[in-house]
């Protein structure tokens, strides 16, 4: 006994002084740490000094270290009550005055262990030091029972007080103080004075492991348990460990009984029953704490209401919704006195308060103008934080430069927690908890749902974001789609109508009513076609200009464009269709063609004028000179030739007039254009031989050609191919080239490319080359390209000029395929 009592206190002593480190090292420049390492040092000094008591050789050794005891037990209890003034709620020592009052007294009666008369007697017997004290003692007594009782009174008063954590560290503190307090007094006080010996009196320094131990989790422990939480553990392990151990020591009590303790299968036994105890105690205490611990309700079981806020969370778009559905499961599942949700503002970056709830009224409190800076600390600090920030903790493990400073500004919002909503690892917002309704702290627990609940919250905060988004888009697009001056019709797949907007109502004179959801058949033929086409054969058109004929109304000129909708989440595309009226840009084209012909009617007249006068002149000026020369042989020759030759030059004139102004004739043959440019080549062949040019032709593969007037159009690249060898100088090159294509927007078309390489026009003169009576040419009445544009546009074609000072001069015949059908391989046929 004697033995395992000396190796308990070393062991208490080493483990004191182990605390008093870790404590210590945990949060340095805390007063709280620092009194506590001295008074955890005090205590394993007080216990070492006991251990020694116990290994004295002689009376004389022994009365030593029960003097030296003295001393540390007054450090002991004058950093107990200090301790006890500043835990857990200042920073800073209590005024100097006081404490020089306590540590003077404790040194006063800290000279109590060298007073002569403190020990009568000290007697080593019966393995144990035996001590006798005198009355000096009674008054150390008085002064540990004074001050302890004291500190006990202090902390009582605070864990009245207090509120939350700190209450629950100051009654782990209390707890701990009396327990060992009531050992300590007892058998080192009350039991020395009745027996008149210190026997018992080691196990009250041993006793004091309880406080230091309690101050130690009360500091140090990250997450501490509530005293309901611990009660119910204690219990659960008193139900589990008591029984557990009587009936071990049932079994040993039997086993020594009937085998007797020299037995050899006494170890078997004792093996067996401490096997027995291993494998019985944890599932059994697991069990027990769950039966404790089990709520007595689905309603009270906090981890199913959790499971449920969260579900409704999740489901929520509305974000209005949202807000009050989180503050409501945060209010059901901590019970705080308010929770505040700030979001970020878009504009500002500052943080505003969209929505609260307080404990008074229970109701969700809209956003009001309570905002939060985007450089406030405590946005700062959630910022850079990727957890829950606590106050508690602030102000336990944080350094006293950073978490003083965090913890006012948390005071001054009213706020214990702060969970930062994050997002893509940027700060979207922060939920604000204010402390318990009750006064209690934050369990374990609680703070894990908390901080699970955040990813999920954030998510849905997005998702309504988002689906807010998505649906001011659609009501945007949805407002312009219904001011909108272009008529928007859309079919699905199946050539059901989703879209129909007003424009495309008023144009087309039927109710939206009786458009949607119908089939395309229920629209004007030539749209409904434009729209099938474009689902069935994937291709878009624009700017079809088409008449749309109205019952007892006027047609309307439209410009129609398809296009076809791309398939998405499995769902067959459709078509688009967008409608434009004409019917101002008609007029404003007819009145500028009316200024055009008055433009045109200007430049013949003058060109004519022009034209007509010069041969009129010559014929004219022999007209006067007739009658006195009249006899003159050679001057009446000369006269007719003349007058011949200015006749004929007016005869031409008026021809190309005819021809520029001829309408266009009902013809509607199929012109092979390939036959036409062999044929210009055959006849042309000899002016290219004249100049030395090389007059090329290369002829592509038609299928079919457009349908028109032959002798019109081969006029046309008549004047072209003659053009080109004028102008192209001698050992030039003129090419002709024939090609069909399809073109996206045009659809198929022949093209005719007359090129000469040794001619340059000017951009200048590009857009004026096609007018009447425009030439550069010293003889011609430029009106031969002006006949050209006429004869192809009345094809329905194109004439375009290209000209570039290194490839020369490129003219390009565009002429439509009027086709009505189009064979297996996709090629247009008649």
């Amino acid at each position: 006994m004697f033995e395992v009592s000396r190796i308990t206190l070393a062991t208490i002593s080493a483990a004191a002084i182990i605390l008093a480190v870790a404590v210590y090292r945990r949060a340095p420049d805390r007063i709280w740490n620092r009194l506590y390492a001295v008074h955890a040092l005090a205590v394993a000094g007080w216990t070492l000094c006991n251990c020694l008591i116990q290994w004295a050789a002689s009376p004389a050794e022994a009365a030593f270290w029960i003097r030296a005891t003295h001393p540390v037990v007054a450090v002991v209890i004058c950093t107990c009550l200090d301790f006890a003034w500043v835990f857990p709620d200042r920073i800073r020592y209590v005024a100097w005055p006081r404490r020089a009052i306590l540590y003077g007294t404790g040194l006063l009666f800290a000279a109590v262990g060298f007073a002569p008369g403190l020990l009568i007697s000290v007697e080593l017997a019966r393995g144990t030091v035996l001590v006798e004290y005198g009355p000096p003692f009674v008054a150390f007594g008085l002064f540990t029972v004074v001050t302890l009782g004291w500190a006990d009174y202090v902390m009582y008063r605070k864990a009245r007080r207090l509120r939350g954590l700190q209450q629950v560290q100051v009654s782990y503190v209390l707890t701990g103080l009396l327990v060992s307090q009531t050992i300590a007094v007892i058998t080192m006080v009350l039991l020395p004075l009745v027996w008149g010996n210190a026997y018992y009196s080691r196990w009250g320094s041993a006793a004091y492991i309880f406080t230091i131990g309690a101050m130690a989790y009360a500091l140090a422990k990250e997450h501490i348990l509530g005293p309901k939480v611990a009660l119910r553990r204690l219990v659960a392990l008193l139900f589990v460990v008591i029984p557990v151990l009587s009936i071990a020591f049932i079994a040993l009590t039997l086993s020594e009984f009937f085998m007797g303790t020299q037995s050899r299968y006494i170890v078997l036994t004792y093996m067996l029953v401490g096997l027995f105890m291993g494998f019985v105690i944890y599932p059994l205490h697991t069990y027990v704490s769950d039966m404790i611990s089990r709520p007595s309700s689905a309603q009270n079981d906090p981890s199913q209401a959790f499971e449920l806020s969260t579900e409704a969370i999740l489901r929520t778009l509305d974000i209005d919704e949202l807000m009050e559905r989180s503050v409501e499961a945060i209010s059901e599942m901590l019970q705080p006195d308010r929770v505040s949700i700030f979001l970020q503002d878009e504009d500002t970056e500052d943080y505003l308060c969209r929505i609260g709830r307080s404990a008074q009224d229970g109701q969700g409190l809209p956003a009001n103008n309570d905002f939060l800076p985007k450089r406030h600390m405590v946005v700062t600090a959630a910022a850079h934080s990727h957890d829950i920030i606590n106050r508690d903790e602030i102000f336990r493990f944080r350094s006293l430069e950073v978490g003083k400073p965090l913890a006012d500004a948390l005071d001054r919002i009213g706020a214990q927690m702060v969970a930062p909503l994050r997002w893509e690892d940027e700060l979207i917002g922060l939920i604000l908890v204010s402390p318990n309704r009750a006064g209690e702290m934050y369990q374990r627990e609680q703070i894990e749902q908390l901080r699970g609940m955040i990813p999920l919250l954030s998510l849905a905060l997005q998702n309504a974001n988002l689906y807010a988004e998505v649906a001011s888009t659609k009501e945007y697009i949805e407002t312009i789609l219904r001011e909108m001056d272009s008529g928007v019709i859309a079919a699905d797949g199946d050539g059901r109508i989703f879209l129909y907007n007003r424009a495309a109502e008023r144009m087309i004179g039927i109710n939206r009513e009786n458009v949607i959801d119908q089939d395309l058949e229920i629209l004007p033929t030539i749209i409904a076609q434009g729209l099938r086409t474009a689902v069935e054969y994937k291709r878009a058109r624009s700017g079809n200009r088409v008449d749309l004929p109205r019952p007892g109304q006027s047609s309307i000129p439209l410009a129609c464009s398809t296009s076809a909708l791309t398939s998405v989440a499995g769902q067959r595309g459709g078509a688009v269709a967008v409608i434009n009226d004409l019917t101002v840009i008609q007029q404003l084209e007819d009145e500028h063609q009316r200024a055009e012909r008055l433009e045109l009617l200007r430049v013949l007249t003058a060109g004519m004028a022009h034209e007509i006068r010069n041969p009129l002149v010559a014929i004219r000026t022999f007209a006067e000179l007739l009658p006195t020369r009249l006899d003159d042989e050679e001057f009446r020759s000369t006269f007719m030739a003349t007058a011949t030759d200015e006749i004929e030059q007016i005869d031409q004139l008026v021809g190309q007039l005819l021809s520029l102004s001829k309408p266009p004739t009902a013809a509607n043959e199929v012109i092979e254009v390939n036959e036409i440019c062999q044929s210009i080549v055959r006849s042309a062949s000899a002016q290219a031989e004249a100049k030395h040019i090389s007059l090329t032709v290369n002829l592509g593969d038609l299928s079919v050609g457009p349908i028109g007037d032959e002798r019109r159009l081969h006029q046309a690249i008549v004047n072209l191919v003659h053009n080109a060898l004028e102008a192209e100088p001698q050992g030039g090159t003129v090419q002709i080239t024939t090609e069909q294509t399809d073109i996206a927007d045009d659809g198929e078309r022949v093209l005719v490319r007359v090129r000469n390489l040794g001619s340059y026009i000017p951009p200048g003169k590009v857009d004026k080359i096609f007018k009447p009576f425009y030439t550069d040419k010293p003889e011609g009445t430029g009106l031969g390209l002006a006949i050209c544009q006429t004869i192809i546009e009345e094809h329905g074609g194109t004439l375009e000029a290209h000209s570039q000072p290194d490839t020369g001069t490129e003219f390009v015949i565009g002429l439509p395929l009027l086709a009505t059908a189009r064979d297996h391989d996709g090629r247009v046929t008649k």
